[in-house]
């Protein structure tokens, strides 16, 4: 029973990585589809890799709250 859910968690971990490195190459290969003249293909992957990009940086990079003045907190009313 352990060596089949260990062999399971295996494959799941490789098909992840397998993804992980077709997310990383996105721009790679958009480019050389721009290159052999593939243009629509190649700008709709170098526009989802810009968007991920973009996406991963702002849920990475929140901003912080200002602090509230300490008379409004102390302020009861």
């Amino acid at each position: 029973m352990f060596g089949t859910v260990t062999a399971f968690l295996a494959i799941l971990m490789v098909l992840a990585l397998r993804n992980l490195a077709k997310a990383a190459l996105m721009p790679v290969y958009a480019v050389r589809d721009i290159h052999r003249g593939r243009y629509v293909r190649g700008l709709v992957l170098l526009s989802c890799s810009g968007l991920a990009a973009w996406s991963i940086w702002t849920m990475t990079h929140t901003t912080r709250n200002a602090a509230a003045p300490v008379a409004a907190v102390m302020y009861t009313g």
